[in-house]
């Protein structure tokens, strides 16, 4: 498997470690073999595998994919793009769909819109070996609440809207771009890892997906899956609100089960203040939840995916 864009404008390398090991639990560490884009053709010409899964954003325009493609067809292998920017980057797709024998997209709404005779959706995951943790009690979470991403405008206006509301609250927000406007926000890039161990310490991590097209102009599609980060936190033992957005995320954990949903930002401080209350009970949806994804949503699930839909 390879990027698919160079790893020097390539902020997604930890996706495609994860997905190594996906593959790797399904097939044996002899059976894999992952590259940056930099060293693909070289990597395909040794290691001639049946399968090259190409994985992530085709925004790039030098990325050198025809040539991938062609290293590919030497070995006799097939070539999957999994396209994790949808819909933000759909307008990109023509690039993939030109080389693939089979694409995979991150986003449902996006794939009727698809004119490749091969496309599935297959939504990103979690990596087991990075993520997973042990549910931590209440009593033992250090954090009110806790969110890590981009400042996309959405997340920002969100933010500073529940401010007020949340004086006096333990909340940690890391990521890049946020303005000095938000108190608990810090730039701060967190490794996966340490992303998990703070969702860990948390008695709630806020899920709120990115509104900021790149190139989604076309038909101006609105996401429809949650990003990994949802998958993440249910696997870090993270007891979650997520924003909703859409309903598609139900078909991954339940309601009030396993995660929480809101619409309105005084549901912020309304769910804080009832884990307090009820820690068992937000115990208990961590818990539930850390079992879904350990159940459908590691990389080695979607590993499984693609090796069974190249096979058919």
């Amino acid at each position: 498997m390879v990027s698919t864009s160079p790893d020097a404008v390539n902020h997604n390398t930890p996706i495609r470690d994860a997905l190594r090991g996906g593959f790797e639990d399904v097939l044996g560490a002899s059976a894999v073999r992952a590259s940056p884009l930099e060293l693909a053709e070289e990597a395909v010409a040794g290691f001639r595998p049946s399968l090259v899964v190409a994985l992530g954003s085709v925004a790039v325009d030098a990325a050198p994919l025809r040539t991938l493609a062609r290293s590919a067809r030497r070995a006799g292998a097939r070539i999957a793009f999994w396209l994790h920017d949808d819909p933000y980057e759909f307008d990109y797709g023509p690039k993939a769909e030109a080389l693939a024998d089979h694409i995979f997209t991150n986003d449902r709404w996006a794939l009727p819109h698809y004119r490749h005779a091969a496309v599935s959706h297959l939504p990103l995951a979690a990596c087991r070996r990075t993520h997973d943790r042990p549910v931590r009690p209440m009593a033992g979470r250090v954090l009110d609440l806790f969110f890590c991403g981009a400042a996309f405008p959405n997340r920002i206006a969100l933010l500073e809207r529940a401010q007020a509301s949340l004086a006096g609250r333990r909340v940690e927000v890391r990521g890049a771009g946020w303005p000095a406007s938000l108190s608990f926000a810090e730039n701060i890039r967190l490794s996966p890892a340490a992303m998990a161990d703070r969702g860990n310490a948390s008695r709630l991590t806020l899920a709120v997906g990115r509104d900021l097209d790149i190139a989604n102009r076309r038909f101006q599609l609105p996401a429809s899956t949650p990003g990994p980060r949802v998958f993440e936190a249910a696997l870090a033992g993270a007891p979650q609100l997520c924003f909703a957005a859409g309903l598609e995320i139900l078909d991954y954990f339940e309601e009030g089960r396993e995660i929480l949903l809101f619409d309105e930002v005084h549901e912020i401080e309304d769910a804080i203040a009832r884990s307090h209350r009820e820690p068992a009970a937000f115990e208990a949806m961590a818990e539930r939840a850390r079992a879904r994804a350990l159940d459908a949503h590691t990389y080695r699930h979607r590993a499984g995916t693609i090796l069974a839909v190249m096979a058919a």
